[in-house]
């Protein structure tokens, strides 16, 4: 089987905002360091780093910052998604020239495009650069969801697109597998399916994100995973993972997130209003649960 692309674990890191709402630059090596250590690479200016509330501009100043921290060898991966072609592209040039490992190519939000459009974007950019790309699909926070014969046309037929990060239809993964070539990469980004998404969807790769304050506990699920010892992974995934996952979720998964990372010294910052920092009985429950000290 041909090597994939895409590592099968790497991390979505967080960017830090200011209390305001202001990209703080000035934090990003501090966290960048702080995540470098957990994983074998990291995606940056995805969903979890919150790209579209950062401007152009700001997006590629991060993807070279984030760069100048790692060093040139260290895997990236690029969160591009924007309302229009011309953006993408510009991003999509800037992660190349900034020595991006690859891309992950996320749908214009809100603006509801149809398959042929969502066909003519994806081979714009892709044109654009010679990194390698997977998609998100992701239809819950864009409202358009990519049709499977619509991937594995531009798999068969663009020769940078080697994967997919699936997070609507799981079904669609075992559906297009069989009609693409075998180095296809198929990305969950979604923790507490993991399990379920490698054993019997087809999945070979996660972006993770609890990964950043379960560092450990993710990597054995996963080490578990692959030895085949499903049930020890599903006791770590059931007993510690998913009750801390579903507490963030109610406090607001994000600012958790972030509120985690800071009181564990991180300086990751907040997410721009209209997005609040938990509630100060969140705050407290989740001191409890992630043994959280002053």
């Amino acid at each position: 089987m041909s090597a994939r692309a895409f590592l099968p674990y790497s991390i979505a890191i967080v960017t830090p905002f200011t209390r305001s709402g202001a990209f703080d630059a000035a934090a990003v090596p501090e966290v960048v360091e702080y995540y470098k250590k957990l994983a074998p690479g990291l995606l940056v200016c995805g969903s979890t780093g919150e790209q579209h509330v950062l401007s152009i501009g700001e997006r590629k100043q991060l993807y070279q910052i984030v760069r100048k921290t790692t060093g040139p060898d260290y895997p990236l991966y690029a969160g591009v998604a924007t309302f229009k072609t011309a953006d993408a592209i510009e991003l999509a040039k800037s992660a190349y020239e900034a020595n991006y490992t690859g891309i992950m190519l996320g749908f214009p939000p809100y603006r509801i495009i149809s398959q042929r459009d969502a066909e003519s974007y994806i081979k714009d950019v892709a044109a654009a650069t010679p990194l390698p790309i997977f998609l998100y699909n992701n239809p819950r926070r864009t409202g358009f969801a990519l049709e499977p014969e619509v991937f594995v046309r531009l798999a068969n037929s663009v020769p940078n697109i080697l994967g997919i990060k699936e997070a609507g239809d799981a079904a669609n993964v075992n559906k297009i597998k069989p009609l693409v070539p075998e180095n296809i990469s198929f990305l969950t980004g979604n923790d507490t399916s993991v399990i379920n998404n490698f054993t019997k969807e087809g999945y070979n790769g996660i972006t993770a994100i609890i990964s950043g304050v379960y560092p450990e506990e993710m990597k054995q699920v996963l080490e578990l995973v692959e030895r085949g010892q499903v049930d020890e992974a599903t006791k770590i995934m059931n007993e510690v993972i998913s009750p801390s996952v579903d507490l963030m979720q109610r406090a607001g998964f994000l600012p958790s997130l972030k509120y985690i990372l800071r009181k564990r010294g991180v300086p990751a910052g907040y997410c721009p209003p209209p997005m609040l920092d938990p509630t100060e009985e969140h705050q407290q429950a989740l001191d409890k649960a992630f043994n959280l000290t002053s």
